[in-house]
């Protein structure tokens, strides 16, 4: 149905902005997205770090204590292979990965702006949204892996812990 007395052009700039609006809030908020989950994936690789101080830490001054008369009970290497679980838990967490939380700003620049037909700033917003919907969705494997290395860490380093505390007894 056409608009009487030119309403329809006044229509468009309002609908264009209308449509940037919406199209800036899922933007936003995919990119509040990914800087939550880039600060959750910092604060795993903190504890991890953390973790692996107390592992070696622990290891040092119990396994000390439980090998101070120089025999070396089960407990013992037990312990140790818990320590060394812990580190290689602990370290898969640490090791340097390939994570996507930005977009390279060339490939923007050729693709919506500089390209033979410019892309509106409403397709800008909505086509970026989506890049980094799979940014998430692909980190989001990474980060539940994470998970579930620092989780096999600290049950590795509470069987650490009780192990030394067994073979201090066991010395005694």
């Amino acid at each position: 149905m056409a608009r009487v007395g030119g309403e329809e052009d006044s229509a468009r700039p309002l609908a264009s902005t209308m449509a940037d609006a919406l199209y800036k809030v899922a933007y936003d908020e995919a990119v509040r997205a990914l800087s939550e989950q880039q600060a959750t994936i910092d604060a795993y690789r903190s504890r991890a770090g953390l973790l692996f101080s107390a592992a070696a830490i622990t290891t040092s001054f119990l396994g000390a204590q439980a090998l101070r008369g120089g025999n070396a009970s089960l407990c013992s290497w037990l312990a140790l292979t818990a320590f060394v679980c812990v580190a290689v838990a602990l370290l898969a967490i640490l090791w340097p990965r390939r994570w996507d939380f930005t977009v390279n700003p060339q490939d923007v620049i050729g693709a919506y702006i500089e390209s033979a037909e410019s892309a509106s700033i409403e397709e800008l917003h909505r086509e970026l949204s989506f890049y980094m919907q799979g940014s998430y969705t692909e980190n989001r494997k990474g980060l539940e892996k994470l998970v579930v290395f620092l989780q096999v860490a600290n049950v590795f380093f509470v069987a650490e812990v009780l192990l030394w505390i067994v073979a201090i007894a066991l010395a005694s």
